[in-house]
C-alpha cells in the first residue's frame, strides 16, 4: 500500500504540474504495478533474509520473522501520509519529503534492530544495522 500510495502521490503531481499546458495527462499504471512490486518485495525479501541469516547462525537474538515483518510494516507506514504531499508541485519540496521520510524510516528500522541485535558480537550487529539503513 505503501508504494501505491507514493506512486498515487507522484501521478497526482504529474497531473498538477501538467495543468494549463497544451498537452494530454495519461495516467500511468505501470508505474503503480512497479512501484507495488518493489515496496512488496523489499518488505518481504529482506525481512525474510535477515530472520534466515539468524537462524542459521543460531542467533540468540529475541526476535521473529513475524517480528520483523511488523517492524519492516511500521516502518513503512510513515509513506502513507508523505506520499500524499508528494502533489506539492515544487520539486524541491518534494526532494526533501524524500529524504526526510527515507531518514526516519531507515532511523526507525535501524534503532529498533540495533536493540534487537545487541546479544550479537558489536562487529555482526553494526554491520548488520548498516546494511539495513543502506538498504
Amino acid at each position: 500500500s505503501s508504494g501505491i500510495n507514493a506512486e498515487y502521490g507522484g501521478n497526482m503531481a504529474d497531473f498538477f504540474s501538467s495543468l494549463g499546458k497544451d498537452t494530454n495527462w495519461e495516467y500511468d499504471f505501470k508505474k503503480v504495478s512497479i512501484a507495488g512490486t518493489v515496496v512488496f518485495s523489499y518488505v518481504t525479501v529482506v525481512p525474510a533474509l535477515l530472520s534466515g541469516f539468524l537462524w542459521w547462525r543460531k542467533s540468540n537474538a529475541p526476535v521473529k520473522l513475524a517480528d520483523i515483518l511488523s517492524l519492516y510494516g511500521y516502518s513503512m507506514s510513515l509513506f502513507v501520509p508523505v506520499s500524499l504531499l508528494l502533489c506539492i508541485n515544487y520539486e524541491w519540496v518534494r526532494w526533501i519529503l524524500v529524504v526526510a521520510l527515507v531518514s526516519a524510516s531507515g532511523g526507525v528500522l535501524s534503532l529498533t534492530m540495533w536493540k534487537v541485535l545487541e546479544e550479537e558480537p558489536k562487529q555482526l550487529a553494526l554491520i548488520l544495522t548498516g546494511i539495513l539503513l543502506a538498504l
